[in-house]
């Protein structure tokens, strides 16, 4: 890694979650919520939004959880399926007219390019005009809001090895067509796996497969640059608002989102995300309940935790660095008191030791290491340790 290539600013935001009323923090989750690491988040993240109105006392609740609890940036999405832009407006009116909570970041509606299994007469048209309409009422009331969306529920950009893209990326097409001058972030979603995404029950992706996956995540977001380039005739800051590895809600499996495999392949792509220095990047989820997608649970904290545990230590610029390791990913960043921060992630099976060469490295001087593996969770270990494995 070296240092002098400073590639710019990260974003604070790149450390997000997705959260809901359904799956509140209990006192057992005060804490850890509190420590977590977390900078910003989603709610009423998923499908949720589109089937619920939201309550004035929910907004109470979860800007007590964003802003007094975690100190974290929080974002509303307001319901389209089954509401109006009148709707829309007087929550935003609520929220930041009446009760002045100041909330910046609004989006509106979610995975639009799946209404059609749910909602009837939707298209990416429609779509498109009706968060136009919405857009337009919520910024009447408050001009200062950043507006997301559309949340897409998939989006790589390879149309030749992703057919099943299709749809949402007409949704994304339509939708940058008639509100590019209106979205402030383009927002995109991603689970892997399953493969065919029609079966929710599909079984858990093999360890090597999982590994295997991550290289993708390289291409997301350039991908996503490209696609609005090539739409608008200019570019638009971007963020992903959902992702984890499997849709499926459950647990316990041996590369399931609650499993350590899967914070290893979170590891990585978060890696490789925020090389790419977007906006905004959201986990599914905070704390759930029973699913393995949480952080947490009511009472336990996931091996995802500590991942972020992990990546709350690094610095707010990124510096070149790279690997000719074929598993072994490095992320390297800049405090702003001028101390370097470095990050480095094996998803494959065996130890690896391998040299670390950083440009004008005989002026620096190692001062903590921090480990994260099957027995160490993100935990201080003596300075020399430099081999790593799963």
């Amino acid at each position: 890694m070296d240092p002098a290539q400073n590639l710019g600013a990260i974003s604070k935001y790149v450390l997000g979650a997705n959260h809901g009323p359904w799956s509140d923090l209990g006192a057992g989750n005060i804490q850890s919520a509190r420590d977590s690491g977390i900078t910003f988040l989603r709610w009423p993240g998923g499908s949720w939004g589109d089937h619920n109105d939201i309550r004035t006392s929910y907004v109470d609740n979860y800007i007590a959880v964003a802003r007094n609890i975690m100190a974290a940036e929080p974002s509303i999405t307001v319901r389209m399926a089954g509401s109006s832009p009148a709707k829309a407006a007087q929550l935003v009116t609520y929220t930041n007219i009446g009760k002045a909570y100041g909330v910046r970041y609004w989006s509106i509606g979610n995975e639009p390019s799946l209404y059609y299994q749910e909602f009837a007469d939707w298209t990416p048209a429609r779509y498109a005009n009706e968060w136009r309409a919405f857009a337009l009422a919520m910024r009447a009331v408050d001009p200062a809001i950043i507006l997301t969306g559309p949340d897409i529920h998939q989006f790589v950009g390879d149309p030749a090895t992703a057919p099943q893209e299709d749809q949402a990326r007409q949704y994304l097409s339509e939708f940058l067509k008639v509100n590019a001058d209106l979205v402030d972030i383009v927002t995109v979603h991603r689970y892997p796996f399953p493969i065919d995404f029609r079966c929710r029950t599909c079984p858990y992706p093999s360890k090597a497969v999982l590994r295997d996956n991550t290289p993708e995540w390289d291409r997301i977001i350039p991908n996503l640059h490209k696609f609005i380039r090539e739409t608008t005739g200019a570019d638009k800051p971007v963020g992903l608002t959902e992702f984890n590895s499997h849709t499926s809600n459950a647990a316990g499996g041996k590369t399931s989102p609650d499993s350590f495999y899967n914070s290893i392949w979170l590891a990585d792509v978060l890696s490789r995300l925020i090389k790419q220095r977007p906006e905004i990047i959201t986990y599914w989820m905070l704390k759930s309940r029973t699913a393995g997608h949480g952080l947490m649970d009511s009472y336990n904290l996931r091996p995802s935790y500590y991942v972020y545990q992990m990546y709350r230590r690094l610095g707010n610029e990124l510096l070149f660095s790279s690997s000719p390791a074929q598993y072994v990913s490095l992320l390297a960043t800049k405090r702003a008191e001028g101390s370097l921060a470095l990050l480095l992630v094996n998803r494959g099976e065996p130890l690896v030791s391998l040299p670390l060469h950083i440009t004008g490295g005989d002026r620096l001087k190692l001062m903590e290491a921090y480990l994260f593996d099957a027995v160490h969770n993100a935990e201080a270990v003596p300075r020399p340790c430099l081999k790593m494995g799963i």
